[in-house]
Order: structure tokens, then C-alpha cells, then sequence
């Protein structure tokens, strides 16, 4: 079965589904936080839909200019698409779009992070979209 789905940008009332997509991974958001980010001008939001405007999946990408690169760097901070649609090319959209708004803004890298390991799916669903393993570490506080 062939997924029917569109991509749009997020709108103020995508936040409680953009919430429940997140809450389907184990991630916790609050519906205010995404409605700010949705309005955020360093991030991009969009939503595929099913055909009665239901959110199946989401991309969100930041950007922001970095010194190092004499340029702007992005980064996907969260993609997820519900059970019921993956492999049916959503996340494949979802990332093109992203891909391509990143075109638009002169992005000179583009990163994600996965947190699992190399046999973790999401990981050769990356690889097959371009992306490279890049060898760093990440460290953070908090």
C-alpha cells in the first residue's frame, strides 16, 4: 500500500499533533513550546498530512550562521513519522523538504543526530538520504 500524504508547513494548530508524534518515540513536548518554535525565524517546521489533514509525520530543522563555516549550518532536530505510515516515503518528503529549504537559506552543512546504534534503522535510513557518519563526538550540560 502506497501512502497518500501531502508536506506543508506547520501551522499554530499542529502543535497538540506535532506533540502526539513526539510522545509515539517517548519524546515529551510541551504544545506551547512547538506553537513558539513553529513561529521561530531560525526554524522550519512542516508536517506531512494524510488526506483529511491528520499529522502522519514531522521534520523540524534549525539554522543558524556559524563562524567556522563563513556561513549557516542546520541542523534536523526531530523527524518522526507514525507507525502506520513509515516506509511508505514520508520521512523520505519529510527530509527532501528540509533538504530543500536548506538550499534556499545557503546552508553550508546539514546535521542530524541519531541516538542509537549502527544497527539502529534510522541510521541506514540516513545513509540512503546522503547523509555521512561524521566521526565526533557530542558532548553536552544539562
Amino acid at each position: 500500500m502506497t501512502a497518500s500524504f501531502k508536506v506543508r508547513p506547520a501551522r499554530r494548530g499542529d502543535a497538540d499533533p506535532i506533540k502526539g508524534l513526539l510522545a509515539e518515540i517517548g519524546h515529551s513536548a510541551d504544545a506551547s513550546v512547538v506553537t513558539w518554535i513553529i513561529s521561530h525565524p531560525e526554524m522550519e517546521l512542516w508536517v506531512a498530512v494524510d488526506p483529511l489533514d491528520k499529522a502522519i509525520g514531522v521534520v523540524a530543522l534549525s539554522h543558524r550562521p556559524m563562524i567556522r563555516l563563513a556561513g549557516r549550518v542546520a541542523t534536523i532536530d526531530e523527524l518522526v513519522v507514525t507507525k502506520a505510515f513509515r516506509r511508505q516515503g514520508v520521512g523520505r518528503e519529510l527530509v527532501k523538504r528540509a533538504l530543500e529549504r536548506a538550499k534556499v537559506l545557503g546552508v553550508k552543512r546539514i546535521e542530524i543526530q541519531s541516538l542509537g546504534g549502527a544497527d539502529d534503522p534510522a541510521v541506514a535510513f540516513f545513509r540512503a538520504q546522503g547523509f555521512q557518519d561524521a566521526g565526533v563526538l557530542v558532548f553536552r550540560q544539562g
